[in-house]
């Protein structure tokens, strides 16, 4: 799924794009399209970069250097498109993937991009069979990363969670709204789910568990006071709960952020299963 920059300056800073060029509008298209379009430009972006990088291989460049093709004019001269081709791929790709642009990954490719600027003079040296070679590796490296990506968005929250479906829903939200980079939200909603599944836990458990004036019952105090939950995350939950509540009060405060919102998600997942006993 896309992850969107604030702005085509925010963009510009972090790739110096080489190949892909605009204004503001590039990245404001980006927010006002669906997202069903900006996934498409994205898999785009995956798939040419994918096509680049083997044709380029069907050349000789496989990416390691003890396999750099001898320098040939010819070869080079048709290796010339595909460079051009895949760098305004990778930048594509890292228009609509600002976590992927900000991972070390990204690194070779953010410098081997300038291969486009450098060309004429690698040219005429034996050099510029080495540099290709070496865009090919940090290409393969970009693509290996944003597959790894996907994975871990895939199975964030939700792998090896038994929990049935209707309590599983808020965590399957979270991850997808943490795949497009809305993490905070993702946050909250997995604090929901997680609140739901202590509920359901309650409903399992015997009355006097959860017993007291219905005005003094907080089923998170309840659940620690049982057990169920450490210190840790019952300390987590009344913050997410704070948040969530901060978020229904227009009373003009800013409310606080966390810097790992991701980070705190996994920990507030649910690490139980729910028994009738």
């Amino acid at each position: 799924m896309a992850w969107l920059w604030n702005s085509w300056e925010e963009y510009v800073a972090a790739v110096n794009p080489v190949a892909v060029q605009g204004s503001s509008d590039r990245v404001r298209l980006s927010h006002t399209d669906s997202r069903s379009l900006t996934k498409h430009s994205l898999y785009e972006a995956v798939r040419e970069l994918k096509e680049n990088a083997l044709e380029l291989k069907k050349l000789g460049f496989k990416g390691r250097e003890i396999s750099t093709p001898a320098h040939n004019p010819a070869i080079v001269s048709k290796a010339f498109v595909l460079v051009q081709d895949a760098v305004y791929a990778g930048e594509e790709l890292l228009l609509y993937h600002k976590r992927l642009a900000q991972s070390r990954a990204a690194y070779g490719f953010l410098h081997q991009q300038l291969l486009i600027n450098e060309w004429e003079r690698y040219a005429k040296t034996h050099r510029i069979t080495r540099e290709i070679n070496q865009l090919v590796s940090d290409m393969d490296k970009l693509l290996q990363d944003y597959d790894s990506l996907v994975e871990e968005d895939r199975e964030l929250l939700v792998y090896g969670n038994e929990l049935p479906d209707p309590l599983k829903d808020d965590f399957c939200l979270a991850r997808d709204l943490f795949s497009v980079g809305f993490d905070e939200v993702g946050l909250m909603i997995a604090g929901r789910g997680e609140e739901g599944v202590l509920r359901k836990i309650a409903d399992f458990r015997s009355g006097a568990t959860i017993s007291g004036p219905p005005k003094n019952f907080d089923l998170i105090e309840a659940m620690f006071r049982d057990g169920v939950i450490s210190k840790d995350t019952k300390a987590l939950l009344h913050y997410l709960r704070e948040l969530r509540n901060s978020e229904a009060h227009s009373d003009g405060t800013k409310r606080r952020s966390l810097d790992n919102p991701r980070g705190t998600a996994t920990t507030v997942a649910p690490h139980f299963q729910i028994t009738s006993s």
